[in-house]
């Protein structure tokens, strides 16, 4: 069974990591569906269609109940536990790889496999102080900072669960200490009149043993003194 991982980089959180290598039949098996989730479903074909299935049954798996959870989405897509509004969770996907989180709070995920154009897609969300601090590491970490960057805004996004977010002016990550495989780093959500400081853990998990095989992941929650 392809699990990559399953961990809790923050207390009372999980995350888990599936590579898919079934068939659609497999998840099925265990994932009954409410109708609207089944209409939502119809949107997608291929891979995309599998990462949906595989997401959903990677999360009913953390939650341990014998039952799947009927999930919503609200008005921004954002998905929710109809019946248990307590407990939080997020879904990510890339190509073929999906992440499940489970926390008691808000909270967000977001995993990236490396791809080489995401040196021309960082001027989209880097702010010009994040851009400096990545041009202070080495060509081989500043790629893999690049995809910290976008799979951390993309997870704060996530919690902060609305649209319209400037993810260079309003998405921002404070410097921290990058070992070149993982980090905890303080970021923030400013817009307005809304201010949030959240706490982030990324990590990078290789998928063999050629170094461009690998992917970023980021979860965060909201901080706590």
């Amino acid at each position: 069974m392809p699990l990559l991982l399953s961990t809790h980089p923050f207390d009372a959180l999980t995350f888990g990591v599936w590579q898919i290598a079934e068939e659609e039949s497999y998840f099925r098996e265990d994932l009954p569906l409410l109708p609207e989730e089944e209409t939502d479903l119809e949107r997608y074909k291929g891979i995309r269609r599998l990462e949906w299935l595989a997401g959903r049954w990677m999360l009913h798996k953390l939650t341990g109940v014998p039952e799947r959870l009927p999930l919503g989405k609200n008005a921004f897509a954002k998905p929710f536990f109809l019946d248990q509004p307590e407990r939080h969770c997020s879904l990510s996907h890339s190509q073929g790889i999906v992440g499940a989180l489970l926390a008691d709070r808000i909270c967000g995920c977001d995993l990236q496999v490396l791809v080489e154009k995401m040196p021309r897609l960082a001027p989209k969300f880097l702010h010009p102080e994040e851009d400096a601090f990545v041009r202070q590491h080495d060509p081989a970490a500043q790629f893999d900072l690049l995809h910290v960057f976008w799979t951390a805004k993309e997870s704060l996004y996530k919690a902060y669960g609305l649209k319209e977010l400037d993810f260079r002016a309003q998405l921002r990550l404070d410097a921290f200490e990058w070992s070149g495989q993982s980090a905890i780093a303080r970021g923030w959500i400013r817009k307005a009149d809304f201010e949030q400081a959240y706490d982030l853990y990324f990590e990078k998990t290789q998928l063999s043993e050629t170094p461009s095989d690998a992917f970023i992941w980021t979860v965060c929650v909201p901080h706590s003194p």
